[in-house]
């Protein structure tokens, strides 16, 4: 039972993540305004996909056990889902430029351009 919850959080978690991130309607691109910017942005560009990503490889593993099969993919995607959100979380790393949408880079753009 832990498996499907696994995959059901990790699916709408990738969902909502991919529906932040193409950003096609104001109320999806509403993370990118504000005073807490950044802080929003690391969220939707880096832990929550690497949450996402450790959440389905936890569901692969569940899959696999009980099919019989390899286990070694979900182990991978486990591993490194949460060592990207472990070092994104505590350590101050700068999200990386690819990582960001090209409408989020021309609007950080435009506002650094404007205020100086």
């Amino acid at each position: 039972m832990i498996y499907v919850l696994m995959l059901l959080g990790g699916l709408g978690l990738l969902a909502v993540n991919v529906w932040q991130r193409r950003g096609r309607t104001g109320r999806a691109r509403q993370w990118a305004r504000g005073p807490y910017r950044d802080f929003a942005q690391r969220n939707v560009l880096v832990l929550w996909p690497a949450l996402a990503v450790a959440l389905l490889g936890g569901a692969m593993l569940g899959a696999a056990q009980g099919l019989d099969l390899p286990t070694w993919p979900g182990v991978v995607m486990v591993a490194v889902g949460l060592l990207a959100w472990v070092l994104f979380a505590v350590l101050p790393l700068p999200v990386p430029t690819m990582a960001q949408p090209q409408w989020y880079r021309e609007q950080v753009g435009q506002g650094r351009g404007a205020r100086g």
